[in-house]
């Protein structure tokens, strides 16, 4: 029998929070006439300085597809398929990197930034609306616990052997 415990509760709360916010992209995203996980390399290309990748590596004004399958936790293969649906579409555009002429780019083109753009206000007001019973001490709060949370899943998940020696041990 499985017993009730505060850690398992906070697991299968924060599982659902995201299921309900993976939702709220979808809806967002088919808005656009994209898909999500497009929206969120948009979001990238903007410079979107919420974007916790971003934070700890502060970039030009260009990124690389590399870059941004990291920052997804993606495969490159898979985020260059992306991209190429976004640069059909008009909405991205590669540029040439100052440092390594090899090297491609990639940027917002002008009707994909005005597409942010549009988008911005009703983000801005949902997220406002999702936090409005937070103070700013409890939105402070809340957003290092997800900081720590998140910190001490990647030293977990850098360590891969310590998830199967407790599988291992059952």
């Amino acid at each position: 029998m499985i017993e009730k415990r505060l850690e398992e509760s906070l697991i299968m709360h924060l599982i659902a929070l995201g299921d309900k916010l993976k939702k709220r992209r979808e809806i967002i995203s088919q808005e656009l006439g994209i898909s999500p996980q497009q929206w969120l390399i948009m979001l990238h290309l903007a410079n979107d300085p919420n974007i916790p990748y971003l934070q700890r590596n502060p970039q030009k004004k260009s990124l690389m597809a590399s870059e941004i399958a990291e920052s997804l936790d993606s495969s490159r293969p898979n985020v260059s398929n992306l991209i190429n649906i976004l640069m059909e579409r008009g909405l991205v555009e590669q540029v040439e990197d100052e440092d390594d002429r090899r090297r491609k780019r990639l940027t917002l083109s002008d009707k994909g930034q005005g597409l942010i753009d549009r988008l911005q206000p009703q983000r801005m007001l949902f997220n406002e609306k999702l936090f409005e019973s937070f103070n700013e001490a409890d939105k402070k709060q809340f957003l290092n616990f997800i900081h720590l949370c998140g910190e001490q899943l990647d030293e977990y998940l850098l360590h891969p052997e310590q998830v199967l020696a407790v599988v291992q041990d059952l």
